[in-house]
């Protein structure tokens, strides 16, 4: 199958999205298919085994160049992941909607990922006319595409709630890790540790990902302070703070020094994915601060899974965005973001490191099973072939029954 992936980002630069689509790619190629990338020029040099096409995507004057581009691929499939800041300052991008339709009268499968919904208009109400302005553009999209997939249970039923009549269209997807599992040695992970000033017996927390704001990373440093009281712990920030507000990290810095943790703290900047491997492979436990509990969206929280590492993530009310995972057994979910919580279960891992290292065990082996690139190539391929009555039955939001597949690697011991 010839697949051409198109994305607003892609590595080096510094995008979740971005990350995917790489990824995806990746496996898509592994598996024998040929994968054209469509993607915004970048500064830095790019280094993608398959075909990759750097083409203007800012606006309407870029409308033509862009679909001669991809009519010239002559694909059999046509992939878009999709997060709506990334095109338009507003959340949206009506020169994209037109994009879209023009592929779908060429008679092109188009297909959708959505990586964001609209912003909820209960939480900003001042912005009721941007969401739904929102609102409408994903409208166009769904209108537009063949499938759309979406990497949250409760985003699957927004969708099917506000657009029944495109139900069949709408899948459930949840992300797989960006960050491959590069395996080490016990030994290696001892020196890892060692070379950053961890010593013997020490407690190393970690977690990773984009700092932003609304994640509460306050909380954990908060955590990781009042565990001090009691045993010796460190902290590892993991991630590219370059790319956040520098008013947030100097905040967050602020909070270290007044919690006299400064000197426990490290802060990585960018690393490459090898390099996340062997630090969260050299953690201890791992914490997902962000007060909504979404795990099926989060990168970070899947590449902790993928690794092996208990984790700590806050208990979402309702639960069905973690309807995959059991407290205590795949994970321990904290009654909500504060740094009581976290201490309370980070101390109870750390008194606990057997059943600390079972949990760890089996959330990676549930995301061997449900989660990783295979499942999710999988599910790609049936993205054309599955009969449009039957997408929108409760199996093929499951994607159907998945049988366990072996993990590379990267179990912590």
């Amino acid at each position: 199958m010839r697949v051409l992936l198109i994305t607003k980002s892609f590595p080096p630069v510094s995008c979740g999205v971005g990350d995917y689509a790489s990824r995806l790619a990746e496996e898509l190629t592994a598996a024998g298919n040929g994968v054209t990338v469509l993607t915004a020029p970048a500064d830095a040099p790019r280094h993608f085994s398959s075909s990759l096409r750097e083409q203007p995507l800012r606006g309407w004057r870029d409308l033509r160049p862009a679909i001669e581009a991809i009519v010239a691929s002559a694909p059999d499939h046509v992939q878009l992941e999709y997060s709506g800041y990334a095109w338009g300052r507003w959340g949206f991008a009506w020169w994209l909607n037109a994009l879209l339709f023009c592929l779908r009268l060429r008679r092109i499968s188009v297909h959708v990922g959505l990586h964001e919904l609209a912003i909820s208009m209960r939480q900003h109400p001042l912005q009721t006319p941007v969401a739904l302005a929102q609102w409408f553009h994903i409208a166009l999209t769904l209108g537009a595409v063949n499938s759309a997939a979406v990497n949250m249970r409760s985003r699957v039923s927004s969708l099917e709630r506000f657009f029944p009549w495109w139900r069949e269209k709408i899948r459930y997807r949840p992300n797989s890790s960006n960050i491959p599992v590069i395996r080490y040695s016990e030994a290696e992970r001892a020196d890892y540790r060692r070379e950053r000033g961890v010593s013997t017996g020490e407690l190393v927390v970690a977690t990773f990902g984009l700092f932003h704001p609304a994640k509460n990373y306050e909380a954990l440093i908060e955590a990781v302070s009042l565990v001090r009281g009691s045993r010796t712990v460190r902290l590892w920030m993991l991630g590219n703070f370059a790319v956040a507000s520098p008013e947030y990290i100097a905040r967050l810095k602020n909070t270290e020094h007044a919690a006299g943790i400064q000197d426990a703290v490290w802060w990585s900047g960018r690393l490459e994915a090898a390099d996340i491997s062997r630090a969260l492979q050299s953690a201890d436990v791992f914490v997902l601060p962000q007060p909504d509990g979404h795990l099926t969206r989060s990168g970070a929280f899947m590449a902790a899974a993928a690794h092996g590492l208990p984790v700590v993530a806050v208990r979402q009310p309702g639960g069905r965005d973690q309807a995959e995972f059991t407290h205590a057994e795949h994970l321990w979910l904290a009654k909500q973001s504060t740094g009581e919580e976290f201490a309370a279960a980070i101390r109870q891992l750390a008194g606990d490191p057997a059943g600390a290292e079972r949990m760890g065990r089996n959330l990676q082996e549930l995301y061997a099973a449900r989660f990783d690139w295979p499942i999710a190539a999988a599910a790609f391929r049936r993205a054309d072939a599955v009969p449009p009555e039957s997408a929108s039955d409760e199996s093929s939001v499951e994607r159907g029954p998945v049988a366990a597949v072996t993990h590379p690697g990267g179990t912590r011991t």
